[in-house]
């Protein structure tokens, strides 16, 4: 399986970058494409792995994975970025990460329904956007380009 550091390095690049066409090779896993209605953005699910990446303008905008099995995903299992723990909490979240960029959900919506607590860091490259559930244990974890 692809290194994870390797996963950062793509966004950014382009649809072309030789580096993404091999992405689905290295996942080992034929990821399911699907355009929305406009065709600015693309979708690349990876439900086998956990992982969904989305393309804006052909460009590697967000990498999504999804922990907790959602949507048709299977949980993830790989590493994730910055030493961050599949089972950690968000208490023990915050305490190692420090305090974040922004946060909120949490909370019933009347039209969405429940929406997960989210948290979010801007580093230098990247934006870590997690979302937690109920029980307060993490449940999807996207970097999205800065």
């Amino acid at each position: 399986m692809l290194k994870l550091q390797e996963i950062i390095a793509l966004l950014g690049c382009s649809k072309l970058d030789r580096r993404f066409v091999l992405l689905a090779q290295e996942i080992n896993e034929m990821p399911d494409i699907s355009p929305d209605i406009l065709g600015e953005r693309i979708y690349y699910s990876f439900y086998s792995s956990g992982i969904l990446l989305l393309l804006e303008n052909n460009i590697l905008d967000q990498i999504t994975f999804f922990i907790e099995p959602s949507e048709g995903f299977t949980g993830y299992i790989g590493e994730l970025p910055e030493g961050i723990e599949l089972k950690g909490k968000e208490s023990e979240f915050i305490e190692i990460m420090g305090t974040p960029t922004s946060s909120g959900g949490g909370k019933p919506d009347i039209l969405l329904g429940y929406i997960n607590r989210w948290i979010k860091y801007v580093r230098d490259n990247y934006i870590l956007h997690v979302e937690f559930n109920k029980k307060k244990f993490i449940s999807k974890l996207s970097l999205m380009l800065k």
